[in-house]
């Protein structure tokens, strides 16, 4: 994949980081104002066999310690598996036995009632054979939205060229990130692509909030036939009320779906 875009850290404040990005590649864009945008940062300068950094402000002895000796190396760990497809390593035997596509099939069936995400293929790589599951961006984004506390802001520089900048909860996310670090990436928004999918029925009151250090607040929308009753504002509140009425079903159907995604792009949360 090419790379989509070149960072640099430019700045670290105790929990909040300056990054400059600049768009390297004409399919990136610029929609990287997310916090799984920002969390990608910190999962790509801390796994020990990414980035390639174009320039590293100490040995990659020093920083491969870092990452290594990381006081969050568990969850780490985790948010790679989420990130990258979890890798389980199999035997030689196993390995031949999966040549047979019916016994691959049946196999993939039980290893998903297992750990509940599908393979999406396997291989070998220095001498050990492994099947790799499918990543889980939706887990990404989720603790997204736990560790970036704020929506993070974005500037523009100039043409193809950005400030981010984002705070964590804690400190010790940013452990293993060092200012003048540089790589490229092909790392992209995730909430841009994949929604967590709510069937919403005519009727159904959906629920949505959003918590970070500067606010908390709740969105809510009903469909009663061809008209949506919106409700919004701040959390313990009786919020404003906003009415749209459509001539069909079908149109209301899709503003009201088109609604819920654009809130969970920007991190609310399902409620009920």
């Amino acid at each position: 994949m090419s790379s989509l875009y070149r960072i640099t850290i430019k700045k670290i404040e105790d929990t909040k980081v300056t990054a400059e990005v600049r768009v390297i590649h004409p399919d990136a864009g610029s929609d990287i104002g997310s916090k799984d945008f920002s969390l990608q940062i910190l999962l790509e300068t801390g796994h020990i066999e990414r980035p390639y950094f174009d320039k590293l402000p100490m040995s990659e002895q020093e920083w491969g310690k870092l990452v290594t000796e990381h006081p969050l190396k568990e969850e780490y760990d985790t948010l790679h598996f989420y990130n990258d497809g979890r890798q389980l390593n199999i035997t030689k035997e196993e390995a031949d036995k999966r040549e047979n596509s019916a016994y691959r099939e049946k196999n993939n069936e039980e290893l998903f009632r297992q750990y509940g995400v599908k393979t999406s293929g396997g291989g070998m790589s220095n001498g050990q054979h492994y099947i790799r599951f499918d990543n889980e961006p939706l887990k990404v984004i989720e603790a997204a939205n736990r560790i970036i506390v704020s929506k993070p802001v974005k500037r523009k520089l100039e043409k193809d060229l950005y400030t981010l900048e984002f705070e964590v909860g804690d400190a010790a996310y940013l452990y293993h990130l060092r200012e003048k670090m540089r790589y490229e990436t092909a790392a992209f928004n995730l909430s841009s692509y994949y929604k967590p999918e709510i069937k919403a029925e005519e009727g159904e009151p959906i629920l949505l909030t959003y918590k970070d250090d500067k606010s908390d607040k709740f969105w809510q929308v009903v469909q009663d036939g061809t008209t949506l009753y919106i409700t919004y504002g701040k959390t313990g509140t009786a919020g404003q009320k906003n009415v749209k009425t459509f001539d069909s079903l079908q149109k209301a159907e899709k503003e009201r779906d088109k609604l819920i995604n654009e809130k969970l792009g920007k991190g609310y949360m399902r409620a009920n």
